[in-house]
């Protein structure tokens, strides 16, 4: 906090000249000013609350308290505060082993809930499937029946005589003859 306050006590905290005209753009600089003297002053009076000033700081936050308003109406509400937290109850420190006890308690709460879920949704499908194998009026998928039967009668190949007899008019007809040989008409040529 020293080094903040030493720094900008030598700075020129009055404003400007030019500032007190009425000009927008010195404003901006005014507030910013007059929020950094603020934020400062703060901090200040803060350190010297808790002890953490030089005793040039101590002078300084001691005239101010005597002739500021303001800095005095920001002490005692600092006092105030400060009185107040330390006035706060401090809560009782738990035991490890209960704050472990705890987590995974909440853990197996989690795990007994998802089961729980799960079975229902099971339980849920196993009625619904219940449900629409006996409602009426509903086609069933059904398998096609198999005549067993001919599946104990043996299988005969007929080779040279077939089972049905084929029409002539498939085959070629009789009545051509059949083309000669090759050999044969070569040698009728010669």
């Amino acid at each position: 906090m020293t080094f903040e306050f030493e720094d900008r006590k030598h700075e020129n905290t009055q404003l400007p000249n030019n500032l007190s005209a009425p000009n927008p753009g010195h404003t901006h600089q005014l507030i910013s000013i007059m929020n950094t003297q603020k934020r400062d002053r703060f901090e200040l009076l803060s350190a010297y609350l808790d002890g953490e000033v030089t005793a040039t700081e101590r002078r300084q936050v001691e005239e101010w308290l005597d002739k500021d308003v303001e800095t005095q109406r920001l002490y005692s509400r600092l006092l105030n505060l400060r009185s107040n937290f330390q006035s706060l109850p401090v809560p009782s420190a738990q035991p490890v082993e209960q704050t472990i006890g705890q987590v995974f308690g909440k853990i197996d709460k989690r795990r007994r809930h998802r089961s729980v879920a799960w079975g229902g949704a099971a339980i849920a499908a196993m009625v619904v499937a219940a449900l629409s194998s006996v409602v009426p009026g509903r086609q069933v998928w059904q398998m096609a029946n198999v005549n067993n039967s001919a599946a104990s009668e043996p299988l005969y190949v007929a080779l040279n005589t077939p089972v049905v007899e084929i029409p002539d008019t498939v085959l070629a007809p009789a009545h051509k003859s059949a083309p000669a040989q090759p050999a044969k008409l070569h040698q009728q040529n010669n």
